[in-house]
């Protein structure tokens, strides 16, 4: 009789007002179902966004402190060298920290891809709770959709607010150490790549779930797919955008390019064979004579200036949608066979 009694109307709302949304559905169930998990992960990324907060306001403070000794980092007197020092010790121990923090960002795709691997998807097929999801809850392909979504919102939100602070914490250091913005820890953790990465690792995750079934096997499964297709970009951003050249005579005063991430650098002959740079490096060498003997000409040198740095960001970023994509798609392919 309860399950055919209307629902009561509420009392105490105002007419004209509109009711407060409520969580229904599989949603809802997600949410509840692992709010511990999310809890913690909440707590964990305001600890990490306060970490940085205190470590830029602290190199502020390093910063004062050392300005408030009228010395400088060229400064050549006896008195200074002491307070020199201390300010890029300090400055560096803080660098250090958030080049692990950066790290940190970059492994917390993967992480969460395993989660939705495991304790989302393939522990409900272990336990056989999927077919009561199925039943009572909603079909199939919402299932699958909730338990994509939510995620992917919750992740996409985090990760986008801890790179954010993390960018402004970093450029706070910026002196003695500035930050390169092609090393691992700041591209990968910069830009529209960290929020691409999340969205390609929680579709891997969600495949690897529907295709194992198993929540040990499904978690490495993802972790290891993730991880590789992070090592293979990597490897592979240099080629994403076409490199600048620049070629000059071996005498010349060349001035090295600003923030360049330097891909390829050597010798050309006068019939344009590339030679290796170290090819007449060694001191017991005449280096003119050397030069002779195998027809070098000029220096090249090949890189990615600053300017290529939103370039590669957005290049990378399509790739790991794409590969989203095709993890989602392929899910839901899974899904369709498992379901029938």
């Amino acid at each position: 009789m309860s399950t055919l009694t209307p629902a009561k109307p509420d009392a105490d709302r105002v007419p004209g007002v509109p009711a407060r949304a409520v969580l229904r559905g599989p949603t809802r169930v997600l949410l509840r179902l692992h709010r511990r998990v999310l809890w913690g992960a909440g707590a964990v990324s305001v600890a990490a966004i306060a970490g940085m907060v205190a470590v830029a306001l602290g190199a502020d403070r390093v910063v004062a402190d050392f300005a408030a000794t009228g010395c400088t980092l060229s400064s050549t007197a006896e008195s200074c060298f002491g307070h020199a020092r201390v300010y890029t010790d300090h400055m560096l121990a803080l660098d250090r920290l958030l080049g692990y923090v950066g790290l940190a960002l970059l492994a917390l795709p993967a992480v969460m891809g395993a989660f939705v691997a495991g304790p989302l998807i393939a522990r409900e097929w272990e336990s056989g709770s999927i077919k009561l999801s199925w039943t009572q809850s909603s079909r199939p392909s919402v299932w699958l959709v909730t338990r994509l979504a939510v995620p992917a919102a919750l992740l996409v939100c985090g990760i986008t607010a801890l790179s954010a602070v993390h960018v402004w914490a970093q450029d706070r250091i910026k002196d003695p150490f500035p930050a390169s913005w092609y090393d691992l820890s700041y591209f990968g953790a910069s830009g529209t790549v960290p929020a691409a990465a999340a969205l390609m690792a929680l579709a891997v995750g969600a495949l690897a779930g529907l295709v194992l079934r198993r929540t040990v096997p499904a978690m490495a499964a993802s972790l290891l797919v993730s991880g590789a297709v992070t090592a293979v970009l990597s490897t592979l951003r240099p080629t994403f955008w076409p490199v600048e050249r620049d070629v000059f005579t071996p005498n010349s005063r060349y001035v090295w390019p600003e923030q360049a991430d330097v891909t390829e650098q050597g010798l050309l002959t006068s019939g344009g064979d590339r030679l290796p740079p170290d090819l007449c490096s060694d001191p017991t060498f005449d280096l003119d004579a050397c030069f002779a003997e195998h027809g070098v000409t000029h220096r090249y040198l090949e890189y990615h200036p600053a300017s290529h740095y939103w370039p590669l960001q957005l290049v990378e970023t399509g790739v790991l949608l794409a590969l989203a994509a095709l993890a989602v798609y392929a899910a839901f392919r899974v899904l369709r066979r498992l379901h029938g």
